[in-house]
C-alpha cells in the first residue's frame, strides 16, 4: 500500500512538472523577465515601488553607484537601465525618458525652531561662512553640515541651484543617501540635504521652507528641483521599452506620483 502511494505520488510530481514545460513552451506561462536597475537611489524608490505591482519583469537593483553610476551604465550598455536624477543630454548612444519630477529637502532636527532659510543664508550655510544657529535667529549651538557623496546628483542639484559658483566647505559626508536622515537626527545642530522620496511622518527632522516656499515635492515654486530619467544605451530592449512605456502611461505615474510629481 505505501509503495503503491508513493509510485502515485511520484507520477503526479512528473505529469505537473512535464504540463510546466508544455506551458512555458507554448507561452502558456510567461516566465518574468529580469531588467537590470543601475543608478540614482532616489529613481531606485520607484523602481522598488514598481516592482510590486509591474507583473511582466522582475528586477535587480544597484543603487551604491548613484546616479553617475546610472549614466556611466548607460554609456557603456552594462545595465539594462540606468536611473539619474537630474538633468541628461541625450548624446553618446544614450537615450533619455523622462518618469517624474523630484524635489531636494533641507532637513534639521524637530527640535530646532528655525523653520525658514532664504537661498541665501543656505548658501552660506553649506560654504562654510556660517557655523552658528544663532547667526540665523536660532539658538547658539553650532550647525553641522551633512552632503551627500559625489556620485549623488543630489549633492550636483543642490550645488547648481544653491551655491552657484562656489564649492561646499566644512561638511560631512554621508553615504549612502538615506544616511543623512540618521546623521540629523541625532545631531541637534544637524542640516543635510536628501530627496522627498526618502522622507516619512516617522522620523525625528523636519523640513524648511526655503525663502519662504514651503518644503514640498509637491509645490511648483520651491527652488530646489530636478527631472527624473530613465536612461538606455541606443534604443531600449523589448523587454525595457515595455517598462518605459508603462512607467509613462497612467497606471505607472500612479506609482510614480507616490513620491514625485508627474512628468507631464
Amino acid at each position: 500500500m505505501k509503495k503503491f502511494y508513493l509510485l502515485t505520488v511520484l507520477s503526479l510530481f512528473t505529469a505537473c512538472f512535464v504540463l510546466s514545460q508544455s506551458l512555458f513552451a507554448t507561452g502558456a506561462i510567461q516566465k518574468k523577465q529580469l531588467i537590470k536597475y543601475e543608478g540614482s537611489s532616489t529613481i531606485g524608490k520607484f523602481i522598488s515601488d514598481a516592482a510590486k505591482v509591474y507583473t511582466a519583469a522582475s528586477f535587480e537593483k544597484n543603487i551604491d553607484t548613484e546616479s553617475l553610476g546610472g549614466y556611466q551604465c548607460a554609456l557603456k550598455g552594462s545595465c539594462d537601465v540606468g536611473g539619474v536624477a537630474d538633468s541628461v543630454v541625450a548624446e553618446n548612444k544614450i537615450q533619455r525618458f523622462l518618469i517624474g519630477k523630484d524635489a531636494i529637502a533641507v532637513i534639521v532636527n524637530k527640535r530646532n525652531p528655525v523653520n525658514n532659510l532664504s537661498k541665501q543664508q543656505l548658501k552660506d550655510i553649506f560654504t562654510g561662512k556660517v557655523n552658528n544657529w544663532s547667526q540665523l535667529g536660532g539658538e547658539d549651538a553650532p550647525i553641522k553640515v551633512f552632503t551627500v557623496q559625489d556620485s549623488s546628483a543630489t549633492r550636483h542639484v543642490f550645488r547648481k541651484q544653491i551655491l552657484g559658483t562656489e564649492e561646499y566647505h566644512g561638511t560631512e559626508v554621508v553615504a549612502p543617501d538615506r544616511k543623512i536622515i540618521s546623521k540629523v537626527t541625532h545631531a541637534w545642530g544637524g542640516i543635510g540635504q536628501i530627496s522627498f522620496a526618502f522622507l516619512n511622518k516617522k522620523t525625528r527632522i523636519k523640513t524648511l521652507d526655503i525663502g519662504q516656499q514651503k518644503g514640498h515635492v509637491h509645490n511648483p515654486n520651491y527652488p530646489i528641483t530636478r527631472p527624473l530619467y530613465l536612461l538606455t544605451h541606443g534604443k531600449p530592449s523589448d523587454k525595457v521599452q515595455k517598462f518605459i512605456d508603462w512607467s509613462r502611461s497612467d497606471e505607472g505615474q500612479k506609482v510614480v506620483k507616490k513620491r514625485f510629481v508627474g512628468y507631464k
